[in-house]
């Protein structure tokens, strides 16, 4: 438990470090693997905040929470995207079993269930599972043969992983509220989700039209993101921040025409000065704020 106090800014050390410790021992004692390790990730994640500056009351911590829902969903579609890919690779004529492709391939389909996971409510274990996935896939890729790991990450495993960071160190009393609220919801979701990710990996090609390996997966999350994460999107930078990731990512091969990427661009850019104006006529009527927050 020291190494995990020693992750905290050191004023904060001094401070809290022995009731930390304390908290820790009581809280995984006579508890199992799984519980220590959740239990160690939750300090780590808090301690990460921390030092980021990212604390719920704050600006930054607010912000973070509004975006990471929709970084979420942005990981989710993109990860089913270039599995897609992957798997036309894994199943192709003269493929070898044990290549790193289908590595690649598993690991962005861990990257995808994560993000679903994290999305109907199970925040900690979802989350943790994306990051491995998206980490995964860099080393997958890394090792891939002809694989450019550098311009790999950074074109878009790089922002993957930025993503998957937003959602990671949101602020645990600003996540989302469960979408399902028990374990037989939470299975039909994954189990919809694999059916899904079936059918997309299975379809021929030609028998998909542009773009809807990306708008499955992105619809999919946006319905379990739900009403309350776009409410949260009360400012231009967090509206820019939560549409961005899915305008640049919608860009990967077979993905989204550039014609209607552009359209997106173009909403999302009148969106955040919409949001923008009502803010500022908001702030000279605070009646229209309230009404707004209903």
């Amino acid at each position: 438990m020291s190494a995990l106090v020693r992750l905290y800014p050191a004023a904060f050390r001094r401070e809290f470090g022995d009731e930390i410790a304390y908290t820790y021992r009581e809280a995984t004692r006579g508890a199992g693997r799984r519980v220590r390790i959740l239990e160690a990730a939750g300090v780590v994640g808090h301690a990460l905040r921390l030092r980021l500056g990212l604390g719920s009351a704050g600006r930054p911590g607010k912000l973070v929470a509004a975006v990471a829902p929709f970084a979420l969903v942005s990981v989710a579609a993109a990860s089913m995207s270039w599995a897609r890919m992957g798997w036309w690779v894994v199943t192709g004529p003269g493929f070898a079993i044990g290549d790193p492709f289908s590595q690649l391939l598993a690991a962005q389909l861990v990257t995808a269930l994560g993000a679903f996971l994290a999305l109907t409510g199970r925040w900690a274990a979802g989350t943790w599972t994306m990051t491995a996935g998206v980490v995964a896939a860099l080393v997958a890729d890394g090792f891939r043969p002809g694989g450019d790991p550098v311009g790999w990450i950074l074109l878009f495993n790089g922002p993957l992983l930025v993503l998957a960071l937003a959602a990671l160190i949101c602020p645990p009393d600003l996540r989302p509220d469960p979408r399902t609220r028990t374990r037989t919801g939470t299975v039909a979701v994954l189990v919809w989700a694999a059916v899904m990710a079936g059918a997309v990996l299975a379809l021929p090609p030609s028998s998909l039209p542009p773009g809807l390996k990306f708008a499955g997966p992105l619809a999919l999350g946006a319905v379990l993101a739900g009403r309350q994460a776009f409410a949260r999107l009360r400012t231009a930078p967090a509206v820019l921040l939560a549409g961005l990731p899915l305008v640049f990512l919608g860009v990967t091969p077979g993905g989204v025409a550039p014609f209607l990427l552009t359209g997106a661009l173009g909403l999302l850019l009148v969106a955040a000065v919409a949001v923008s104006v009502r803010r500022r006529r908001a702030g000279r009527n605070p009646a229209l704020d309230q009404l707004g927050g209903l």
